[in-house]
């Protein structure tokens, strides 16, 4: 069994890897058109040619890529997690990778897209930056993983056995400080233009967790949740430290210790933190709704509802790629917005509306991987959620052009409405009719969101606004 699913699991990483390559190469040629902003020698402090720089479009292609990648790995893992284990221990580690998952995006505290912007004035001394900024989001992250654990030991039933017991809260924390982490160094590649390198860290982690995963599923079959979840820290351990390798390598000079320049920590925390507020609405439903169906429903319901989420979010990751990149680059290139926002667009509709229609076809095959019991229960719900695909586009090129015109209290409150409104109706509609009428309501919050996105950016692009990013 080990051999059949280990050359399984090889087969699907190759044909995925080949399928990546080739949505790259389309977006290369969908996406060829638009001029690549290039800095001045002044403004890059002459390190336009350094070796393994790439162009904004070849990193931001890589980017996709790493994201992309990495989600297709994780199917992988939740396909072997599938095979080796109950639905019910299936659906339990999913819940706490959730929340671990939601506690590292509330521990980075926007730091990750303060970095970029402040990188650009330490370019030829990173080194308290970096120490500040790493120290920043490790403590934040931990003090956000022990008020996780705090919540599940007061309230939560299914998931209070992560709290209560020691190895389990252990693991957990140390998740939490790697994951927040790792996502760190995705920001550092996008600031020095070295997408790559986020492809190949995320490939060697997901490498090692798989590895760890077919250990324990073929050597300890009975494992349970917690030596799940184990596999998660190895993968972690694995990011950062071949991240902290790369960055030896791309920053020779640099020196990174455990301390904070409370200059830079406060003006870093000033740019980062109303930023993240919006990047926290907009994936907080992500976290928190796996969480809502394993307390409300139950574990098992929640590997369903986990699968279909997990798949729709690989199609989702491409508008949000691409507004991350508009905000890097109008951190450096202001005047370029419209016309990267139009492109952007365009790029986003035409590749993302493929794999979304691809998906919709293939969900019954997709979930059957996992069993016959996640077709059944999940290919709806699928469908449904990738539907969402075309609003979720314009919500991430408004957000971008938000966040760069300094309107972004409208578009926290955008956000935080269609985040909240969006969570209560589809766990509403979740715990009273079930998996697909959840989708169903999530989707239509996010049609809505989307429709006043494009209304808004239709509206913003008729009047002359002054663009910088808004501290």
């Amino acid at each position: 069994m080990a051999s059949t699913l280990g050359l399984g699991s090889w087969k699907w990483f190759e044909g995925f890897h080949n399928a990546t390559r080739f949505v790259s190469a389309q977006m290369g040629r969908l996406l060829g058109s638009v001029p690549d902003l290039e800095p001045t020698s002044a403004d890059s402090g002459g390190d336009k040619a350094q070796p393994g720089k790439l162009s904004i479009l070849q990193s931001s292609l890589a980017l996709v890529a790493a994201k992309t990648a990495n989600m297709g790995l994780g199917f992988i893992f939740w396909v072997l997690a599938a095979r080796f284990f109950s639905t019910s221990e299936v659906g339990l580690t999913a819940a706490a990778v959730a929340g671990m998952m939601l506690c590292t995006q509330i521990g980075l505290l926007g730091l990750g897209s303060s970095f970029i912007t402040e990188f650009s004035r330490h370019r030829h001394n990173p080194s308290n930056l970096l120490s500040t900024t790493f120290s920043l989001v490790s403590a934040a992250s931990l003090l956000v993983g022990f008020a996780f654990l705090l919540v599940a030991s007061l309230w939560f039933e299914h998931l209070r056995v992560i709290a209560v017991t020691p190895a389990y809260a252990t693991l957990f924390l140390t998740m939490v400080v790697l994951g927040t982490n790792g996502i760190f160094f995705d920001q550092i590649s996008a600031a020095l233009r070295r997408g790559g390198q986020a492809l190949t860290r995320n490939l060697v982690s997901q490498g090692v967790t798989l590895g760890h995963l077919i250990g324990i599923g073929v050597f300890l079959p009975g494992a349970g949740p917690m030596m799940i979840f184990s596999t998660w820290v190895t993968g972690g351990v694995a990011t950062c430290g071949y991240g902290a390798l790369q960055l030896v390598r791309n920053l020779p000079v640099t020196r990174i210790r455990p301390r904070i320049d409370q200059t830079i920590a406060r003006r870093q925390i000033r740019v980062g933190i109303p930023n993240h507020l919006l990047t926290l609405f907009e994936r907080a439903p992500g976290f928190i709704l796996p969480i809502v169906v394993t307390e409300l429903l139950s574990s098992s319901t929640n590997a369903y509802w986990y699968a279909a989420w997990m798949m729709a979010w690989v199609v989702y990751m491409m508008p949000i790629q691409i507004g991350m990149t508009l905000f890097a680059e109008l951190a450096k290139h202001p005047e370029g917005l419209w016309r990267l926002v139009r492109h952007g667009i365009r790029s986003s509709l035409v590749i993302g509306s493929v794999c979304a229609l691809g998906g919709v076809i293939a969900a019954p095959w997709i979930l059957g991987i996992l069993g016959p019991d996640y077709a059944a229960a999940a290919t709806t719900p699928l469908r449904v959620l990738l539907l969402v695909t075309v609003p979720f586009t314009f919500v991430q090129a408004y957000f971008a052009v938000a966040r760069a015109t300094g309107r972004l209290r409208e578009a926290l409150m955008a956000g935080g409405v269609s985040s909240v409104v969006g969570i209560v109706l589809a766990g509403a509609a979740g715990v009273s009719y079930g998996l697909t009428a959840m989708a169903v309501a999530w989707m239509g919050t996010q049609f809505l969101a989307g429709a006043f996105a494009l209304i808004r950016l239709r509206s913003l692009a008729r009047r002359p606004s002054t663009v910088g990013v808004a501290v």
